[in-house]
């Protein structure tokens, strides 16, 4: 076990007085009951993964975030994909500290978090991305769940929004996923980083699709609730940044094939949901008007005009509907 000390940790490269620069997350900031709680002798294991590219303006933020949690037992994997920034040396800064970090070639950032996955020992494990941050005591909260709801397949909470220079620019909460209410919304309402998973929950249904890249947790989460139920907790757990050079921003075009190809597959598996299936024509109906918008927004016009089409294909009636094309107009 590597030492983890919070007195030893080096101060952060960045002299800011917010979480996690130069706070450290010290004892007392625990209440008498935390304390003993923390003291059991049954505390299960986490394990955290990072994967990275060329985030070195935060990851070091996103590294002490995991590394001040107030929790003993706790694993941490960081696996970059041979970045030419100053990933490496902010990596071997903290590598007292951190449990194996690679800097090396791989296939993109499902295939690092795999990785990880295979390494990692813990009960509940999770990813966060290179420029996202844990909470203080996230990891306390969520292995009160863990223990309190022992069926539970994996665990999420609320998220805030931060800026490049780590303001809140917003918080957001929480609210219970299902398969169906995932496929009609299109996009995930559950913030990647504060998903925590049970690992046996990952090995029955399988980790990430490496062969997606931008909506993996998406797909992810289709997966395991098509077997195991969620649990909640009621705190905000990280912090989700949102700055122009996030893959959401530059990539927006190959989420949106990748969301059809996970869709197309959802409502046609006999695994996912019995009711994907029944609702086959509404859900892609839903998903060509809401991606049609998008394309749009982002001047795609022949990408926006192929996902009307395939919208009025599955749902021709919705032709006839002014007040839904007018709520299509105003808004997503």
């Amino acid at each position: 076990m590597k030492n983890r000390s919070v007195k030893k940790l080096p101060d952060s490269s960045i002299l800011k007085h917010i979480w996690p620069y130069q706070n450290k997350n010290s004892d007392t900031d625990l209440s008498l009951d935390d304390m003993d709680f923390l003291s059991r002798d049954d505390l299960p294991m986490i394990s955290v993964i990072t994967p990275s590219f060329n985030q070195g303006e935060f990851i070091e933020q996103t590294i002490r975030s995991v590394l001040l949690q107030n929790y003993p037992r706790f694993e941490y994997f960081v696996m970059d994909g041979g970045s030419n920034d100053n990933t490496k040396s902010v990596l071997e800064k903290y590598s007292s500290w951190i449990t194996e970090w690679k800097s090396e070639t791989d296939n993109g950032q499902s295939h690092a978090i795999n990785k990880g996955f295979a390494k990692s020992s813990g009960d509940i494990v999770a990813w966060i991305n290179a420029d996202d941050i844990y909470l203080p005591n996230t990891f306390l909260s969520v292995i009160k769940a863990a223990i309190e709801y022992p069926s539970a397949g994996f665990f999420y909470g609320h998220w805030s929004e931060i800026n490049s220079e780590g303001i809140v620019q917003a918080t957001l909460s929480s609210r219970a996923p299902t398969v169906l209410n995932l496929l009609r919304s299109v996009k995930s309402y559950i913030a990647q980083p504060t998903l925590f998973f049970r690992k046996a929950a990952l090995e029955e249904v399988g980790f990430v699709d490496e062969n997606l890249h931008m909506v993996m947790d998406f797909e992810l989460l289709l997966r395991l609730l098509s077997k195991y139920q969620p649990a909640q907790v009621n705190n905000i757990l990280a912090s989700y940044r949102v700055h122009p050079d996030t893959k959401t921003n530059t990539m927006d075009l190959l989420a949106w094939q990748e969301r059809e190809k996970v869709f197309r597959r959802s409502v046609s598996s006999k695994t996912i949901h019995p009711d994907a299936h029944k609702y086959k024509g509404q859900i892609m109906s839903v998903f060509f008007r809401r991606a049609a918008y998008e394309h749009f927004c982002s001047l795609r016009v022949l990408e926006g005009l192929r996902s009307i089409c395939l919208s009025l294909f599955h749902n021709p009636v919705q032709l006839l509907d002014l007040r839904l094309w007018a709520k299509f107009f105003s808004s997503s």
